[in-house]
């Protein structure tokens, strides 16, 4: 092999350091940049049938949610035909203690006149409120027994503010031989909805 010169050397040298630098500007300039945006493209790709798929998925399911959302409206107008009507509260308010006390070995004393409140259970809740409260007297376990089967008749009211007492503390609008030694006073607010108009 013939001895180069040293001028002819170091362009041989300057040549092939200039294609390591052109493919290397290529490699990251344009390969890597095109290999990221095929990845970055296959990402999208794969969200986008995952989507698609989702899609189909509900379009599927059309019918059921259909069928399911009909079910519910129809359990929602059972549950407000309990509700209490938007007008005379009171003698729905009566006729529901007289209800629930039937076969209950408890005395209902009184009943206040229904008054609209909030239900405090939600914001934007859809339907108003009316809070009345009785008094009445019963055995310990008469009482429990008809305030168990109360809630569980009525599943969609909320008993608060609930107050036992004894004899002593009945006051004097009840004589203490009504309640007798072994009966409570017992004193709670009723919260039930109103049904919408």
């Amino acid at each position: 092999m013939p001895k180069l010169s040293k001028e002819k050397r170091n362009q041989i040298i300057a040549v092939v350091l200039g294609a390591i630098a052109v493919a290397a500007g290529l490699w990251y300039g344009v390969i890597k940049t095109r290999n990221e945006g095929l990845v970055d493209a296959r990402k999208r790709l794969e969200s986008a049938r995952s989507k698609l798929e989702s899609g189909r998925n509900y379009v599927r399911k059309a019918d059921q949610v259909q069928i399911d959302m009909e079910q519910a409206v129809q359990k929602l107008k059972v549950i407000e035909n309990d509700m209490a009507p938007a007008v005379d509260l009171y003698s729905w308010g009566y006729a529901l203690l007289e209800k629930a006390r039937t076969g209950q070995e408890v005395e209902v004393i009184e009943v206040t006149r229904p008054q609209k409140g909030e239900v405090g259970v939600l914001a934007q809740f859809p339907y108003d409120a009316t809070i009345f409260t009785i008094r009445g007297i019963g055995h310990y376990h008469d009482f429990g027994k008809f305030l168990a089967d109360f809630e569980n008749k009525f599943p969609y009211f909320h008993v608060r503010n609930l107050t036992l007492g004894t004899a002593a503390e009945a006051g004097p609008e009840i004589s203490a031989g009504r309640i007798g030694k072994e009966k409570l006073l017992f004193k709670m607010d009723i919260v039930a909805l109103i049904k919408p108009n």
